[in-house]
């Protein structure tokens, strides 16, 4: 039976999640007077869970967090891996980025001196590093991606520019592509990330791409 929440746990949960779609919606320069007023919480309430705008925001990113760890507990994902599985595998992983994009468009404009970000970020890359570097080692293991990809120094230049593309798509969407809608640019991305690995392509691993029109 679900554990049962007590009133400020299901204040903090309405909080973090009234606070993603209003961030989402209205930008992520909101204060936190402007948006007690716009949940309708007073900011009392608000930061008796988090003292600042920044603790909020990390609130909001363990939840993100939460959600990726999600799709990456999915093993049906791995299982006699292909590039088929993989678009859907990256697909839903942009869903996510897109449904918490305030969260990742606040972090990355982070400054130094915000330590509470840069800690929470610190105790999630190397994770992250470690699963990028699996999934390159699946795609060898299963002969869609040459070795070459796991040398050290190709392995760091390959790494750095998948760990960029899967972020500063949000980016470039809120810049330069927001008039136009998610769904529409969501394959353009997806595209652009597959085609980071058109170098170490096997035979397999290029067919599999051309018959998802991905090359």
């Amino acid at each position: 039976m679900p554990q049962k929440l007590t009133k400020g746990k299901k204040t903090k949960e309405t909080i973090l999640n009234e606070a993603r779609q209003i961030f989402n919606e209205n930008g992520i320069f909101l204060t936190l007077n402007e948006l007690s007023k716009i949940i309708g919480i007073t900011i009392g309430g608000i930061t008796n869970h988090f003292p600042t705008k920044d603790h909020l925001f990390v609130g909001m990113a363990e939840v993100y967090e939460s959600d990726l760890e999600s799709i990456n507990s999915n093993q049906d994902y791995f299982t006699d891996l292909s590039f088929r599985k993989v678009y859907q595998y990256f697909g839903n992983i942009l869903d996510t980025q897109y449904n918490h994009r305030s969260v990742i468009l606040f972090f990355s404009a982070a400054h130094q001196s915000q330590k509470v970000l840069l800690t929470q970020v610190a105790s999630t890359w190397s994770k992250r590093q470690e699963r990028i570097e699996k999934l390159f080692y699946l795609f060898v293991k299963e002969g869609l991606l040459r070795e070459e990809i796991l040398q050290p120094k190709e392995f760091s230049v390959i790494g750095f520019q998948f760990v960029n593309l899967f972020t500063t798509w949000l980016v470039s969407y809120t810049l330069y592509d927001n008039e136009k809608p998610y769904s529409e640019m969501k394959n353009v991305y997806l595209i652009g990330i597959f085609r980071l690995f058109e170098h170490y392509l096997t035979e397999k691993g290029r067919s599999q791409l051309e018959a998802l029109k991905l090359l």
